[in-house]
Order: structure tokens, then C-alpha cells, then sequence
């Protein structure tokens, strides 16, 4: 009897009198399976675009800051205390301060770090478009972030100037204006480039004379781990006169957002696959319509309702799981060539979508989990939604359709 029940529900893919699949077999398949592969793919876009954000901010701006009122008297003490912390990747001192940057008639402000090619944690070494870090030793000379640069309409082997300002008496002290030679110029893709600059640790001193000396640079191998690791790091080192600053107090609220936007665009993106769903279920609808007298002489044969539920369960099911699979199959693949997709559609159309990026291609990171969720919730909507038309089919009263 199951045998036969499953002969019905395979029937139904077909066209009467042949052994062709139906169009309704083939549209309902082919718009699930595209809900599937544009949600997996713009999922995994984001998941691309969140994490080259994270390399290029925080692979730039201190994980953990440690700084102490009056300076450290020996910060080299202070890194082994918490040398210990797993979760800890490396660490070194640095120097920073916001400034203005001058040049001729354009003012703009800006993040001073000080810095050398040895102690630097940053990313930044390996996206210097021109000079090096070593550069900065040799007297007043800064390197400059892409965007900082263009604003200040200034190339390297020219002048920018640090307006340094006394802190104590702004207004009773005239500025020092000081020039420096820009001998480098680095490009990590983000805001950074716009607000940040090195100078070496000397100049740092001789220019600013920081009150506090030192400050404590911290790297995590995870960066989600920082608030955490911020608590416990001050708790180990039971001082006042320390405090500590995560990268969670400046760019936490940014990641936030970014965060928010894929869960919003994820839902939006939904509504695809929901559509596709409530349109294999009409179309499964119509089918039962086409097919009350067929339904009607089946349950006067003997069959029950459960089993005539079964019919179109089986059917539905049949449907969503090759669209589930396709959809699987189209996501991945589309997921992880993105770039060279866009490229065929840029030589088609003549359009150029990565040009307003700062990246060159479209990161794109398939999550297994990301595929797994997306399946389930798939699945749960395509039987939940699918127990309707079954319902209909099985309560179909068979005396009035055979009257």
C-alpha cells in the first residue's frame, strides 16, 4: 500500500501521459533552490566584508591598551605579569597621541603613533605602498595613511607639519609648528588610512614629552575575547594607576552595526526564499484541485486521511529537498567564485561594481553553520507550510466530488 501511495506521489511530477517532468516540478524546484543560493551567498558576502573590517581595523589599533598615570617605571615587569594569559599573542610599548597635521592652507587632525620597525604589532608593515618602517629612525620623518595623505594633498619626499599644542596653557602658548618628512605611505583599506601616521619613538618624546610615558600594547589571539581579558588583565596586575582600554570602547560600536546589517539583510534576503515556498505550496494547491476525483476514488477505496496526507508530504518533500540541494550546490559554488561572477557580469554589461570598494575583489567565507541554519529553517518552512494543501487533500469529501 506505502508502495503504491509512493507511486502517486512520484506520478505528480510529471506530466499526464508522459514521463516528463511538469513545469510545476521544475519552477517550484528551481525557486527554492534559488532562495537557497542567494541567501547562502549574500550570508557569506557578509561574512567576507565583516571579517576584512575586523583584519583591517583591528589588525591595525591595539587590541588592549595599558597605560599608567605617571608612566610605567619598568614596562618590561608589566608584559611579564601578564605574559602568562593564554589568550595573549604578543605585546609591546608604544607611544600615541591625537594631533593636527598642517599643510600650506588644509588642517586636519589625526592619530600620531610612535613607534619602530621592531616593536610595531600593527598590520601596517605590510601594506606600506612606499618607504618602511626603518625609514622613521632617520630624524623628523612620518608615514602617512593613503587618505590622510590626499587630504593633505601631500607625496612623499614633502613636508606635513605637527602642531603641537600646550596642553597646560593652549591659550597663553603659541603652537609649535614642526616639519616632517614624509618617507612613507601605507594603504590597509579601511578608515584607518584617513586618521593614522608613525613617527619613531624619539621624535614621539622630543616633540610631545608625554606625561605618562610608555603605553602597553596588547594583540589577542582572539579579538572577541577583549573585554574579558581587559578584566582579568587588571585584576592580575592590582594597580590603580593602571588603566586599560579595549578596542571594544572605539570601534565596538561600528562592528555592532556591521553585525545588525547582516542579520537585517539576512531576514530581507528571506523573503526570496519564503516567496519560492508559498509558491510551490499554490502550486501544490492547484494540483489538488486538478486532482479531487482522483483524491475522492482513493478514499473510497479504503485509503485514510493520513495516508492521502502522505501523498502530497511526500511530494513536497521530494521537491524541497532537490531545491534544497541544488540551491546547496548553486550557494557554495556562487559563494566561493564571487569575484570572477562579477568580473563576466562587469565584461557583459559594461559595469563596474568594485570600483566604489576599496577592495580589489569580493571576500566572500562560506560558514558551515551559516549553510546548516539556513537548511533547517528551509526545511521547517517547507513542512510546516507544506501540512496545509495535505490537510486539504486528506479532508476532501469524497461523496460530493463523485456526485
Amino acid at each position: 500500500m506505502i508502495t503504491f501511495l509512493n507511486k502517486i506521489s512520484f506520478r505528480y511530477l510529471l506530466k499526464k501521459g508522459s514521463n516528463k517532468l511538469s513545469s510545476l516540478s521544475i519552477l517550484t524546484t528551481l525557486g527554492v533552490s534559488i532562495g537557497i543560493a542567494v541567501l547562502i551567498t549574500v550570508v557569506s558576502v557578509m561574512n567576507g566584508f565583516e571579517d576584512e573590517l575586523r583584519k583591517r581595523i583591528l589588525g591595525v589599533i591595539p587590541h588592549i591598551v595599558l597605560e599608567k598615570k605617571g608612566g610605567f617605571i619598568n614596562s618590561k615587569d608589566t608584559i611579564q605579569k601578564i605574559a602568562s594569559d593564554s589568550r595573549i599573542s604578543s605585546t609591546s610599548t608604544f607611544f600615541s597621541k591625537e594631533t593636527i597635521l598642517n599643510s600650506e592652507n588644509i588642517t586636519t587632525g589625526a592619530l600620531i603613533k610612535g613607534t619602530d620597525a621592531i616593536s610595531e604589532l600593527s598590520i601596517i608593515p605590510d601594506f606600506l605602498s612606499i618607504g618602511s618602517l626603518l625609514n622613521l629612525e632617520n630624524g623628523n620623518n612620518i608615514i602617512l595613511g593613503e587618505g590622510l595623505a590626499l587630504e593633505l594633498g601631500k607625496f612623499p619626499n614633502e613636508f606635513v607639519n605637527i602642531v603641537v599644542i600646550d596642553e597646560e596653557n593652549p591659550l597663553e602658548k603659541m603652537p609649535k609648528i614642526i616639519p616632517f618628512k614624509i618617507v612613507g605611505i601605507f594603504s590597509v583599506g579601511s578608515e584607518i588610512d584617513q586618521k593614522y601616521a608613525l613617527i619613531s619613538k624619539t621624535s614621539f618624546k622630543s616633540i610631545f614629552n608625554p606625561k605618562n610615558g610608555e603605553k602597553i600594547e596588547i594583540k589577542l589571539n582572539d579579538v572577541l575575547q577583549a573585554s574579558q581579558a581587559r578584566r582579568d588583565i587588571l585584576m592580575k596586575l592590582k594597580s590603580d594607576q593602571i588603566s586599560a582600554i579595549s578596542w571594544n570602547s572605539s570601534y565596538g560600536s561600528l562592528f555592532r552595526a556591521v553585525q545588525l546589517e547582516k542579520v537585517m539583510i539576512s531576514l530581507l534576503i528571506s523573503l526570496i526564499l519564503l516567496v519560492a515556498i508559498f509558491s510551490l505550496l499554490i502550486s501544490i494547491n492547484n494540483l489538488i484541485r486538478a486532482n479531487e476525483k482522483e483524491i475522492a476514488i482513493l478514499r473510497t477505496f479504503g485509503y485514510s486521511k493520513t495516508e492521502i496526507q502522505l501523498i502530497f508530504i511526500q511530494l513536497i518533500g521530494i521537491i524541497g529537498a532537490i531545491g534544497i540541494f541544488l540551491g546547496n550546490l548553486m550557494g557554495i559554488l556562487l559563494s566561493l567564485n564571487i569575484t570572477e561572477f562579477f568580473n563576466f557580469l562587469s565584461q557583459i554589461f559594461g559595469i563596474t561594481v568594485l570600483d566604489v570598494y576599496y577592495l580589489e575583489y569580493f571576500p566572500s567565507i562560506v560558514h558551515f553553520e551559516d549553510v546548516v541554519i539556513i537548511n533547517i529553517i528551509a526545511i521547517f518552512l517547507i513542512i510546516s507550510f507544506g501540512i496545509i494543501p495535505a490537510n486539504k487533500a486528506a479532508n476532501t469529501n469524497p461523496v460530493s466530488i463523485i456526485k
